[in-house]
């Protein structure tokens, strides 16, 4: 569109706003008490649009949500029919309405079709065309509808005047109303959402009448009576929701769980129209349905019978705000309940199982057993448990926080169980002696880990030649670091460490055995700088001091 194709096209609605907004009151006052001020309409309307002219106009190829309901749809100026009489020769025409509502038929004359419903505006056309034309059929078609410019109020983020098509619904409008205007935060409709009411939305015509707009209901049953199309002159008002008190709920086995707006008139079957219906594991006959008493003070339940409900068996239940219903559900172990084995098996991969009743045993057979390079001393198994996660853990272990070391291990410790648990099984127990007790029921996503046997242990720190040496069962650390050269002058050998190959957990080499697989650390002694000892000396001369004047102050003073 040409810039001043733009202009004079925004003169043109200009021209037909500003009679309707003089024509109207400056406050509307609806029957929930909601009051929109209307005085900034039109200087809002100007910067509206000042920045989006391009959109008054009507686009070509509107997108429709469907066939047109002539019952539904109001007629009014600037809609287009085409009016076809099948005479010899036939008459066809293209016919617009006029801004006074009336379509001009050639030879036939002006029929008052405006403010009427399609269905009755086309019996009006049909009944003057045969006045004149007595044989033949006559059709009237809509073929393009009208724009039309409406006004939306209250808890929207952008109050004003809109131009949309007269095929678009209420909810159309409040769309518009909320969409950002550049550069402002790019927040859509869904965010809006949570602060304006839905299903207590009023929509006032022109000639004063009203209905409520129930967006929630219209999306779940298409019944365009919760959403009617727009027309010129239409008041939006959309007041705020009442989300801690005017509410109703619904949870467990419904396939759009929460908690909705609550309009009088609610009743158990509207609730869970909104919640889209049942999953496949609700239990229907057995529903619970909680409701406080008069006094707020106590929760009543009774369990309903659903199916009978739908059925038409038993009576709908009305509803009333703060009535929350939870479906019950059948147990279902028909899940992906699985486990994974790695390493040294003939077929490693992912395994199903049975919940609770599948063992460890069960799941190395399948696997086709353990390879000849498998070392069972070395392997475990890693299980992933549901936690709250480490961050949480770490803010809530702050109230009850040691010092020091222990914090520091804490937490490491912590970030460690956060991503996997190990369970105690011993592999050889049970594989080659034949332990049932280690045979442990496998969980669902445990991870099987089955070593490779490689018959060293990996001796580092202050050794001499860091590095593998072949492991001899029985023999101790020194045995092993004298393989490894020997150590070093700075090693501090009374606190050797053995790092276990499958917990890698950091133990004293005195307080375990050294296992194939297993790590040996030769640790160093501290260098410190000769102010350090001077220090320390400094240190425990005072500390003498201080007891021997104790020492002498209270001999003093028991003389």
């Amino acid at each position: 569109m040409m810039s001043g194709d733009r202009n004079r096209t925004i003169c043109r609605w200009g021209a037909l706003v500003i009679p309707m907004l003089l024509s109207v009151s400056t406050t509307a006052v609806g029957q929930d008490g909601y009051t929109g001020g209307r005085s900034d309409m039109l200087e809002d309307y100007k910067r509206r649009l000042a920045l989006e002219a391009g959109t008054v106009a009507q686009p070509p190829g509107v997108a429709l949500e469907s066939v047109v309901n002539p019952d539904e749809y109001y007629v009014g100026p600037s809609d287009v029919f085409a009016v076809n009489i099948w005479v010899s020769p036939p008459l066809s025409y293209s016919l617009t309405v006029s801004p006074e509502g009336s379509l001009i038929v050639p030879s036939v004359g002006e029929v008052a079709v405006a403010d009427i419903s399609l269905a009755e505006a086309k019996e009006r056309v049909v009944s003057e065309i045969r006045r004149k034309y007595r044989v033949g059929d006559v059709s009237v078609t809509l073929i393009s509808p009208r724009p039309v410019v409406v006004m939306v109020t209250g808890s929207v983020r952008y109050p004003g005047l809109y131009t949309l098509s007269a095929m678009d619904r209420a909810h159309r409008a409040i769309e518009q109303a909320n969409k950002p205007v550049s550069p402002e935060p790019r927040i859509g409709f869904k965010e809006a959402l949570e602060e304006m009411s839905t299903r207590n939305v009023v929509l006032t015509h022109k000639d004063g009448t009203r209905s409520r707009v129930d967006i929630d209901k219209f999306f779940v049953t298409r019944d365009g009576r919760w959403n009617p199309f727009l027309r010129e002159g239409d008041m939006v008002q959309v007041p705020r929701k009442d989300k801690a008190r005017n509410f109703i709920a619904v949870y467990g086995e419904v396939n759009a769980p929460g908690r909705y707006e609550y309009v009088p008139g609610d009743s158990v079957t509207d609730l869970f129209l909104m919640a889209q219906g049942f999953t496949r594991y609700a239990r229907t006959d057995s529903v619970l349905l909680s409701r406080l008493d008069s006094m707020a003070t106590q929760l009543q339940t009774q369990r309903l019978d659903l199916r009978a409900i739908f059925d038409g068996e038993e009576a709908d239940i009305p509803l009333e705000p703060g009535d929350r219903i939870v479906v019950l559900g059948v147990p279902e172990y028909r899940q992906d309940y699985h486990v994974t084995v790695l390493g040294e098996v003939q077929y490693p991969g992912t395994y199903p199982i049975t919940r609770n009743t599948t063992h460890l045993s069960d799941l190395i057979e399948r696997a086709g057993g353990f390879t000849d390079a498998a070392s069972l001393s070395a392997s475990y198994i890693t299980r992933k448990i549901p936690s709250r996660g480490y961050a949480v853990d770490s803010v809530s272990n702050l109230r009850g926080r040691a010092g020091g070391e222990d914090w520091n291990y804490y937490t490491t410790e912590s970030a460690l169980l956060s991503m996997q648990h190990y369970v105690k099984v011993d592999f050889e127990g049970l594989f080659t002696k034949g332990d049932s007790l280690q045979n442990v029921v496998l969980q669902p996503e445990d991870t099987i880990h089955v070593s490779r046997w490689t018959n060293t242990v990996y001796v580092f720190g202050q050794v001499v030649q860091p590095g593998y040496v072949p492991f001899v069962p029985g023999k101790d650390v020194y045995h092993y670091i004298k393989e490894a050269g020997g150590e070093l002058d700075a090693a501090r050998l009374d606190d050797i460490k053995i790092i276990k190959a499958t917990t890698k957990q950091w133990v004293p080499f005195d307080d375990t055995e050294v296992e194939e697989g297993d790590y040996i650390w030769v640790p160093k002694d501290p260098e410190r700088e000769f102010g350090y000892y001077l220090g320390v000396i400094a240190q425990s001369a005072a500390i003498i001091s201080v007891a021997i004047s104790t020492v002498v102050i209270v001999t003093t003073l028991g003389k």
